[in-house]
């Protein structure tokens, strides 16, 4: 390989270019190692749930936006695995989906426009399209919105349903690149215009604490039972039309409980980057960029992600993270990340991916629906902060929840965040191993990344196959509180602390590394609390759990404590850039990465940390781990065991500041 080394490249730089990037085909990249044994977990989940009832009736849809979400899951799945059963089992879902369609070309489980289980559909047919290339999928998207566009007028869109109507953006795309058919942008202007104003939300975020502080949950619940009068009634006085759907759009109470609503929010930051793409206004992605800033700074957490236990919870560490809400984040990140090639988006895309995501299963079947930073206690019966969570933040096994739906796609959306091209340029945003196959040029490439990253600092590239020998350049981002060095030929051609660009002829055979220093960082977060990090790979204290079934739910599982908690690490009163240090260094304890690579009983690493007990820290009615305004500390220390988040079933990973006396 040979390689001319153009140095490291800065953010700030990029800005003054062209900082669109292209995705790759959905197949284009296939998972392995460890990505590949936890992707195939996920897949036994789906496999356990066999024919999933309750969304399917006599060969009909019945169960609104949860069948075509569990469909995409099933597509995206086949798209990363290649496994042809999940693409048999996509389409018998796919046709009773559409068994029912009109002549006119609408479709769904009932006849009520404003359904979000209709928008669901277009999405999973929009990623079945991308996926198997079918044209006939694409056919029946342009006929559903010639009639959406004919009906547009005379038809009611309402409540989560009108938030949502930019979801429809890209399959309107995908249908206009085939036809180049003018009334498609007439049908996205309307729309962009009687759907909920998320550009202007974005210009000036108003939802600057918890939900509770803007909507009451009784105001929440009067209006979910005003929706479901509206989807049930059969009498026409009692229908919902486009005036009585105007008039509710009005009323505070019901933008309030759009925009507070965790799903709507992480579905709309990536609008004014799809919305742009769709006018080619690339100015349009800033907005995404603005309200992404906004949720982190009022309520984001350590995980990445921003409080969202269902509506938005703020920043304290004892609310919790909605998994649908991050897989929503998740896919629209890959978006934003796309458009702008942002460094910052794609640490977050690593965050939520090895920490959010693997926290919420356990490896065999068990699925949490909402993940908290500092969890004590998962627990059914005990739900104080998730009352609009079916199961609280309690384990459910044989259920397809909407935590089990959402994460049959998260592993392939985070997939879709590895590897970019730029005409005859490739860009590795995210890493994990897999295997890239694409063309660069005309010419067929495939690289496979060999790593246990991030559990280890070490990123193989094996050019499995090069036509031609091409001259390519490729661009590796430099991971969050990391430097990074470029090895070919045993010699460091290139480092870098943000970006390193390089030119390089690749030929069969060759190998090129990524080797990473990843220093054990002290963060501070919004709260003052601590958080250990390992790159993006956070942090958490390793608890003695007590699994129990819950006494009034089959199936559903409450987890506790068996052993203290209440400890912190001993860090360094000095920060620099919200960065403090441990007082003692820390030791690194290496594990095989085994079936499970996040395994509660064997992580692929873990830290023993110098710690202290918090004497006052304590566990209240509600099962929350609040940390104390003011602190008290043993005299003595000791050594802590502190594993990967994701590794968790029960966890604290933001701490009480202890320093060293």
């Amino acid at each position: 390989m040979l390689i001319m080394h153009e140095g490291a490249r800065k953010d700030f730089m990029a800005k003054k270019e062209n900082t669109t990037l292209t995705k790759l085909h959905p197949t284009a990249v296939r998972p392995d190692g460890w990505l590949l044994k936890e992707i195939l977990l996920v897949n036994g989940l789906q496999k356990r749930l066999g024919t999933v009832p309750g969304l399917v009736e006599n060969g009909a849809w019945v169960g609104g936006e949860a069948l075509p979400r569990y469909v995409r899951g099933l597509i995206l799945l086949y798209g990363a695995l290649g496994e042809r059963t999940l693409l048999e089992k996509a389409q018998s879902f796919l046709s009773a989906m559409f068994a029912g369609a009109k002549e006119g070309g609408d479709f769904g489980p009932n006849e009520k426009a404003f359904s979000t289980g209709k928008i669901e559909g277009l999405k999973a047919l929009l990623s079945y399209y991308e996926v198997t290339e079918d044209e006939n999928a694409l056919a029946f998207l342009r006929k559903y919105f010639k009639n959406q566009f004919n009906t547009f007028s005379v038809t009611p869109y309402y409540y989560d349903a009108r938030a949502r109507l930019l979801e429809e953006i890209p399959a309107i795309d995908a249908v206009f690149k085939s036809t180049d058919a003018e009334w498609l942008h007439d049908l996205g202007e309307k729309l962009r215009e009687t759907s909920n104003d998320w550009f202007k939300l974005a210009a000036n975020f108003k939802y600057k604490k918890p939900s509770s502080k803007y909507i009451s949950p009784m105001a929440v619940k009067k209006l979910k039972k005003r929706i479901s009068a509206y989807e049930t009634a059969t009498e026409p006085s009692r229908m919902l039309t486009v005036d009585k759907a105007n008039a509710e759009w009005k009323k505070g109470v019901h933008q309030t409980a759009v925009e507070t609503s965790g799903v709507n929010i992480a579905k709309a930051l990536k609008y004014p980057c799809t919305w742009g793409k769709f006018l080619g206004d690339n100015d349009l992605k800033d907005h995404s960029l603005k309200m992404l800033s906004a949720l982190e700074k009022y309520h984001g957490n350590a995980t990445g992600m921003f409080g969202a236990d269902v509506r938005l919870a703020g920043s304290s560490p004892t609310r919790g993270v909605d998994v649908e809400t991050a897989v929503e984040t998740l896919e629209s990140l890959v978006e934003i990340l796309a458009e702008t090639g942002s460094n910052h988006v794609a640490d977050l895309i690593e965050r939520i991916a090895f920490n959010v995501i693997p926290a919420s299963f356990d490896g065999i079947g068990a699925v949490q629906d909402i993940v908290m930073p500092n969890q004590v206690e998962a627990s059914y019966d005990r739900n104080t902060y998730f009352k609009e969570s079916e199961f609280g933040n309690a384990y459910v096994t044989g259920r397809l929840t909407r935590g089990a739906i959402a994460l049959l796609s998260a592993y392939p959306t985070f997939l879709k965040g590895v590897c970019f091209q730029k005409a005859n340029e490739l860009a590795f945003k995210c890493y994990g191993p897999c295997v890239i196959d694409t063309v660069v040029d005309g010419k067929r490439i495939r690289i496979k990344e060999e790593t246990g990253y991030p559990f280890r600092n070490t990123i193989v590239f094996k050019v499995e196959h090069a036509e031609g020998d091409p001259e390519i350049k490729i661009n590796f981002r430099v991971p969050y509180g990391t430097t990074m060095q470029l090895v070919s030929g045993g010699q460091v051609v290139a480092s870098g602390d943000t970006d390193i660009s390089v030119k390089c002829v690749l030929k069969t055979g060759s190998t090129f590394m990524l080797k990473l220093d990843i220093p054990l960082l002290v963060r501070e977060n919004k709260d003052k609390s601590l958080t250990l990090m390992k790159g993006n790979v956070i942090m958490a204290s390793k608890l003695a759990e007590d699994v129990k079934e819950s006494a009034t739910a089959k199936g559903v599982f409450n987890v506790g404590f068996l052993k203290k908690w209440t400890f912190a690490p001993i860090v360094s009163k000095r920060a620099v850039g919200g960065v403090r240090r441990l007082f003692d260094a820390e030791e690194t304890i290496v594990n095989n990465v085994g079936e499970n690579p996040f395994s509660h009983h064997n992580p692929p690493f873990e830290l023993r940390i110098r710690s202290k007990n918090v004497t006052n820290w304590g566990y209240d009615i509600d099962g929350m781990a609040t940390i104390p305004k003011k602190l008290e500390f043993s005299e003595d220390s000791m050594a802590r065991v502190y594993i990967p988040f994701g590794c968790t079933a029960l966890r604290i990973s933001q701490f009480p500041r202890c320093f060293k006396n």
